[in-house]
């Protein structure tokens, strides 16, 4: 059972509800008037923008309906504007690609999708392609959406840098970020807000780079941070995660610097339990006194282990700490249970 509502039910880009069935729709007469009634979003929402079979969709497909990275590569171009929706209530938006000869234009004659305080922006741009095409479109999304919004985040992933050195990757995520930079200097737009990531679909960079989007989206955010700060200080642990276990994303973390390999192994030893879980059954909550049953320590090969506590069958608290620290398991799990406690009453488990 997943904590979101996956691509069962599409939305065309006039606001009218369809039924996905993998084809593509035509438009009927009736599209003008769909178009004038406007569709309300949802407050906390992220739009997942780019050019076409720049790889957004097959992003979103991978993290969110479980699609292994390799069947990505027969989806067809995205007809439909498509909802994903987390446990937290935060919905990504899934738009189709944006180019001059169809009815995409839609993300720039209508700026009021990128207004609110809870709204993110997300452009895939293809490493391997057009660069150049993909930035001239980001410009003119940035223009239309900052003079609603000028303080609307503009997170860019730079994607398919499978199979790209290292030092190109850096090379690339460089001179983008200096391009989009530069051109918002130039036409006095807010530069505060930009964020650019690498991504590829065939890593955990995807979830990680879209973790650091959406947890300033959920509700009560800095609530949760004072919470996971507290029960690090009080536990002596060095990170701790908030775990949506569905799509492995964190949608919560403590404030100090998150680095890339801790978030990966946590994303591994999810994958781990879900092998082991099924193996044994299953594991499904009937009440929240029964919810926490697994607390598991793993012990990696550095100087840091990992302590698992289960909050509900959705969430999950990954702590990193030192072996010394982790081994006192009674400590972790009072302080868990607490922390748990204060995270039921703020998202719905």
């Amino acid at each position: 059972m997943n904590g979101y509502t996956g691509a069962g039910r599409s939305i065309d880009m006039y606001g009218q509800g369809t039924l996905n069935t993998g084809l593509s729709a035509e438009r009927g007469p009736e599209t003008e008037s769909a178009q004038n009634k406007g569709e309300q979003l949802a407050e906390r929402r992220v739009l997942f923008m780019g050019l076409p079979r720049s790889g957004k969709t097959s992003i979103l497909k991978v993290i969110f309906d479980g699609v292994l990275a390799y069947d990505t590569l027969s989806l067809m171009p995205t007809q439909q504007r498509t909802e994903y929706r987390l446990l937290t209530g935060v919905t990504v938006y899934d738009f189709p690609g944006i180019d001059d000869y169809s009815d995409t234009q839609y993300s720039v004659t209508n700026p009021e999708i990128y207004a609110g305080e809870h709204t993110s922006l997300v452009f895939v741009i293809d490493s391997q392609s057009d660069i150049q095409s993909s930035l001239t479109t980001l410009f003119t999304l940035m223009r239309v959406a900052q003079t609603v919004n000028p303080q609307l985040p503009i997170n860019v992933f730079v994607n398919k840098v499978d199979g790209l050195s290292d030092e190109l990757k850096q090379d690339i995520q460089q001179d983008i970020q200096q391009r989009v930079t530069k051109n918002m200097g130039y036409e006095n737009l807010n530069v505060a807000f930009v964020h650019v990531f690498l991504t590829t679909i065939y890593d955990q960079s995807i979830r990680e780079a879209l973790s650091r989007v959406v947890q300033y989206l959920v509700p009560k955010h800095g609530s949760l941070e004072t919470i996971l700060n507290s029960f690090c200080s009080k536990s002596s642990l060095d990170k701790v995660f908030l775990f949506d276990v569905a799509t492995k994303m964190y949608l919560a973390t403590d404030s100090s610097p998150t680095y890339s390999p801790q978030y990966i192994f946590a994303c591994q030893t999810l994958d781990m339990m879900e092998e082991i879980t099924y193996m044994c059954s299953g594991f499904m909550a009937t009440s929240e006194e029964d919810a926490v049953l697994q607390r598991i320590n793993v012990e990696l090969e550095g100087n840091d282990d990992l302590f698992i506590y289960q909050i509900s069958p959705f969430l999950m608290l990954l702590c990193v700490g030192s072996p010394e620290i982790v081994r006192q398991t009674s400590l972790l799990e009072f302080n868990g249970s607490r922390v748990a406690k204060a995270i039921r009453q703020i998202l719905p488990c």
